[in-house]
Parts: C-alpha cells; structure tokens; sequence
C-alpha cells in the first residue's frame, strides 16, 4: 500500500551523482544542509557520464604555462553563441562562462590535480589526473568524509509536491523497496539525459537510433527528465539533437567511453566509395568534431575511413599517443592501393581521391596548433586548414563512426538553476544542472565543456536550495 511507504528527511536531495549531482551535494552541505545523494549505479559503477570520459574542460583564462595566448571570458562567449548557431541561452551561458573559473579553482580546491589536455585544440583544456574517474572518486570522498548519506542502486522515480505546486521531495526505488525522501530545500535534478534508454532516443532522435554506440553510463535513461515533465516543467533546447565524437567504429556497443579519434583534422575522412566528403579542416577539432560524427553516421552507410600518412605520429609521437584513443591497431599498408585493399575500398577511386588532393594543396605554413590557412582549392570538398598531402608511408586507416554521450535536450531553467513551469513560473523546490538542463546546446558542442557545466549549475543548485530550506 502506498500509505505504508517509509519517509526519511533531509534538505536537499540530489538526484544523479555525477559531476552536476556531486557538486550540488557538496556545495549544500558546505551551505550547512542536510543532504542525500540518490545514485541509480552501484558504487563501483558510480559517476555517471563523468566517470567514464576524460572529463576535460576548457575554460576563459589568463595566459598560463599551458596555453601562452589565454582565452577572455568574451572570447569564450561569443564561440559558445557560434557554435549554438545563437540559439544557445545567453543568460545560462553568461551564467556558465562568469563562474567557469572559479569552479575550476573550487574543484582544485577539493583536492583534485590536473595536467595538460589533448593538444591541437582550439582554447585552453585542463584534464584531471587520472581522467573522470578519478575526479569523481576526489569528490565521493569528500562526500564521505564529512559523513553524507550517498544511496546507492537507488532510483528516482516520481516528485514529490504540495498542494501549491511545490516540490518536496522524490520518491525512490531502493533495493530493499520504496521510500519517499522528503527534502525541505528542494530537489536537484542531475541524473544526466536519455541517451541510454533505446524508446527514447527512437522517440526524439530518430528511428535509427535504436542501434548506435553508447559512449557513457548506461544508467541515464531520462527518469529525471520524466519525473519533471510530470509535474509541468518547461521542456526547452534540442530534444532532437545530441552530443556525440568521432569514435572507433569497432567500439564495443555501450560504455565505451573515451575511444574517440582526437586528431581526425590531421588526415583525411574517405568513404565506402573512395572519396572525401567532408572539410576535415573546417575549423578546431572543438568545434567539428560532433557535427562531423553525425555527418558520417548519415552518409550511406555509416562508417568512414580516417586517412593518415605517417607525418603526424612521427612528428609528435606523445600528442598522436594522446590523441588516438581507442585500443585498437590502424590499418596499415605500405601504399594507398594496398591500404585500400585492406579496408575494402576501390583502390583506384582512393588513391585518386588522395593524389588528386595532394596536388590541390596551396603553399603556406603547416601549423597545428592555429588556424593555418594551409589549404586546397579546385576540390569539389576543400580543406581548409591542415592540407598537408599524404605522401609518406606506411599509410594508415582507422574506421569511424558516430555514438551518442548525451542528449540535448532537457528543462528550462533560470540561471539559479531553477526548472521553469510551462505557465512560465519558477517550479519552487525543483532545481536542474548538468545534463537535464536543456538550451545551452544545440547542433554542435562547444569542446570540453560539459563537466564544466555540470560543476558550474551544480554549485548553483546545491547552494541556492540549500538557502531554502527555511
């Protein structure tokens, strides 16, 4: 009987223990709150997305040992409106780009040690020792040690609300059986997009997206998302959009995680016919490298070929280490017909595609780390930027596809985080970061910036319902 169902109180109840849920937890408990972090994950399985990528983020700087040439907060900005193609929210990005750097300096703060990011990337990355794993593990501990309450194998599954609209708490599924949590502040809504649950992505993305590479948790199956549409939140941003990378197609299906090829713009992308179909130079790898794993997903059959001579892993053996990140081997030939042969392409379509490229390049001065004009011209697909031809072997081919990290659609929210009603008031009580948190994102994804945003919106979250709890 539903009357029987046990209650426990606190202040704040997180929903969803990634980055966004760990730095909503943390920051209400700093604020003096009682908190419960819900975790649908076993503990070792714990994190979320943020668990299993690297977890890189980019952020406005001064100029430092890591990048000379910094990054202004309006630099950063205006790239967040571009690669949005403007519709991304410019109060939630404002928001998000004002509190970037203290975040950062809050999570070294909690103990967490960083270490220079993938190179040949626009802006400034830092990556955390130990990848997103260990950034998750710092913050869990931190949780621990000052003795709050982290349920794990526990699923969020309704809202709890008054008779005036506001949220007071969530009812769980635990292993044990249900339990109403009821939290005097407020509910933080952190428990990622739908990416992993197949009905959904069918439902929003397509009809196809039954069948593709799961790059993160399998555990983000969109109840958040769910619980809050129940009760009226605005949903708001791209609910038929997605992020996603240039990835290993012999990926394994599901929680794959960091096996994307991080260097694509240094070679060429040549598809089951032999020719090119993209301007791998177009711009960053940051600012391409989404649009361009779905636009091999949508080109005939769905895999491509990354073309590389062996100029970038002689050159710098560290950085191509770094940024080819799959366990699997290249494809390796001594010629382009013997590379074609093996990769089932038709050789003489490759090589030409390939040598008719090398002889379209301009002069100019190859520069990896800058927009360096070095292009082609008179190519049906130029390049423009990078175009160094591929002439010294052995050659090398990695299969790509597209996968799905996570979903862009989500709620509207106020730059205190607070989930908007559909009548255009706030929903009191109800807060969202990370994921769930819908109109930053929309056709393309601004690199490294996903944790970034989780941490950002979490804190904000965690201390303003930590604040109203009366």
């Amino acid at each position: 009987m539903l009357d029987t169902i046990p209650e426990i109180d606190c202040d704040v109840a997180v929903i969803g223990g990634g980055i966004a849920g760990l730095s909503a937890a943390i920051t209400a408990m700093h604020e003096g709150a009682e908190v419960i972090l819900i975790e649908k994950a076993p503990k070792l399985q714990r994190g979320g997305n943020t668990g299993i990528a690297d977890a890189q983020i980019r952020y406005p700087h001064e100029p430092d040992e890591y990048c000379p040439t910094g990054q202004s907060t309006e630099d950063f900005f205006n790239a967040f409106l571009r690669v949005s193609r403007g519709r991304a929210n410019k109060d939630l990005i404002r928001t998000l780009v004002d509190n970037a750097a203290d975040a950062v300096d809050w999570l070294t703060e909690l103990g967490v040690q960083w270490e220079k990011g993938y190179p040949n990337v626009a802006g400034y990355r830092r990556q955390p020792v130990g990848g997103g794993w260990q950034l998750v593990d710092t913050l869990y501990k931190h949780l621990e040690r000052e003795g709050v309450h982290v349920a794990y194998e526990t699923a969020a599954e309704q809202l709890l609300t008054d008779r005036s609209g506001r949220v007071i708490g969530v009812r769980v599924l635990e292993p044990e059986g249900y339990t109403d949590v009821k939290a005097r502040g407020g509910v933080v809504i952190a428990s990622g997009g739908f990416e992993a649950n197949p009905e959904m992505r069918v439902r929003y993305l397509g009809r196809f997206m039954d069948n593709i590479i799961l790059r993160g948790t399998r555990y983000n199956t969109g109840e958040g998302l769910k619980m809050a549409l129940e009760i009226g939140a605005m949903p708001a941003g791209q609910w038929g959009d997605f992020h996603s990378a240039v990835l290993d197609a012999r990926s394994t299906p599901f929680e794959c995680g960091v096996t994307a090829i991080y260097i694509f713009q240094l070679g060429l992308f040549i598809d089951e016919d032999g020719e090119r179909f993209l301007d791998e130079g177009e711009d960053f790898r940051d600012q391409t490298y989404v649009k361009f794993s779905k636009a091999i997903m949508n080109h005939k059959n769905g895999v491509a070929f990354n073309i590389f001579d062996s100029k970038p892993r002689l050159e710098d053996p560290d950085a191509w280490k770094r940024a080819i990140r799959t366990a699997e081997d290249p494809y390796e030939a001594e010629t382009l017909r013997e590379l074609a042969d093996i990769i089932q392409v038709p050789a003489e379509r490759m090589e030409r595609t390939i040598q008719t490229f090398n002889a379209a390049r301009q002069p100019g001065t190859f520069d990896p780390l800058r927009l360096d004009g070095l292009c082609t011209k008179g190519l049906a697909v130029n390049k423009s930027n990078w175009a160094r031809p591929l002439d010294t072997p052995p050659f090398l081919a990695y299969p790509v596809t597209g996968g799905i990290t996570f979903t862009f659609g989500g709620l509207k929210a106020n730059p205190n985080a607070q989930v908007m009603h559909t009548s255009g008031r706030i929903i009191p009580g109800l807060y969202v970061a990370g994921e769930p948190m819908g109109e930053l994102y929309y056709y393309n994804y601004m690199g490294a910036t996903s944790v970034l945003r989780g941490a950002v919106f979490g804190r904000i979250a965690g201390k303003h319902a930590a604040r109203s709890r009366g």
